[in-house]
Parts: structure tokens; C-alpha cells; sequence
């Protein structure tokens, strides 16, 4: 196998990956049954119950998507509506002291992780998402004795787009 086809292959899983469900929850309704929503969908990557006690399912497209899906239902198992949360307004929505669980809940698992150890030993989540500047994320902060969020969250470069630029 040749270079350039080397190279294609983790770019065909991936696709391949991504395909298994529609890019965006579109034909996903207001008011369409759980039972509905999983056969369109599949199953879902996680569910979390909200703190108001409605379920909430994720479809995410971690590590190498943009995308996260996130599907509330009501009451009665029934869709209040989805949305894509890997945007600005989701992020900002992160305040120090929250746990990982909270920032999972609101935004799903990250792209990658990493570790650092000043001004104390911490880590953290780092999510790629759809924007116009594409080598960056959007990174969440956390304390490794606390695992709470430490500090408003940053938008630094993405270390995964050093490569492109070589």
C-alpha cells in the first residue's frame, strides 16, 4: 500500500464511523416517542438525567466530530427538542466549581484530554468543534484533587493540527 493510501484509511474509518447515523437529528421532532427517536437514531453514546429529572440523550461524534447531539425528553419520554452543544453559548455556560459529571451532562465527552501540573496538578477536557478557525478547541479546565472545573474555560490552539502544518 502506498503512503497516500496509508493515509486515506483512518479517514475512511472515520467517515465510516460517522455514518452510522444521520449528521444531525433533522427528522427528529417535537413530540416523537423515545422508542422513535431510538430507532432513527440507534442507540444513544450516553443518557444523563437532568437536574430536573427529564432524560437527556447523547449522540456524539467524539473524538474526531464536531458534533454533539443532544436530545431532551419530557415527561412522558417524548422529544422537547435537540440541539447541537458544541457552541459558544454551551461553553460559557461552564463556571468554575462544576463537576465533571455537570460538564458532561451539558457539553458530552471531549475530543482528548491532557494533563498539566501548574499552578497545581490538573487536567483537561478538550473539544473540537465546527468554526471557522479551525486548529482550536474549546478547553475545560479541571483540578485534579477536587475534579472540579478550576477556571473559565479557553480556546486554545489544537495540538492534533501541528501535523497539517509541517
Amino acid at each position: 500500500m502506498s503512503i497516500r493510501g496509508a493515509s486515506l484509511v483512518p479517514f475512511l474509518l472515520a467517515v465510516a464511523g460517522c455514518a452510522t447515523w444521520p449528521f444531525a437529528p433533522t427528522d427528529v421532532r417535537a413530540g416523537t416517542p423515545r422508542d422513535e427517536v431510538l430507532r432513527m437514531m440507534g442507540p444513544p453514546t450516553a443518557t444523563y438525567t437532568m437536574p430536573d429529572g427529564h432524560e437527556r440523550l447523547e449522540y456524539n461524534r467524539m473524538p474526531f466530530g464536531r458534533h454533539t447531539y443532544m436530545i431532551d425528553l419530557d415527561a412522558a419520554g417524548r422529544v422537547a427538542h435537540w440541539e447541537d452543544v458544541l457552541d459558544e453559548r454551551h461553553f460559557a455556560a461552564i463556571q468554575p466549581g462544576m463537576t465533571r459529571a455537570d460538564v458532561l451532562r451539558l457539553i458530552g465527552p471531549p475530543s482528548f484530554t491532557s494533563n498539566y501540573h501548574r499552578p497545581e496538578p490538573g487536567f483537561t477536557w478538550n473539544y473540537g468543534f465546527a468554526t471557522p478557525l479551525r486548529c482550536i478547541v474549546f478547553q475545560v479546565p479541571f483540578s485534579e484533587a477536587t475534579g472540579r472545573v478550576v477556571e473559565q474555560g479557553a480556546y486554545p490552539s489544537d495540538p492534533r493540527c501541528a501535523d497539517e502544518w509541517m
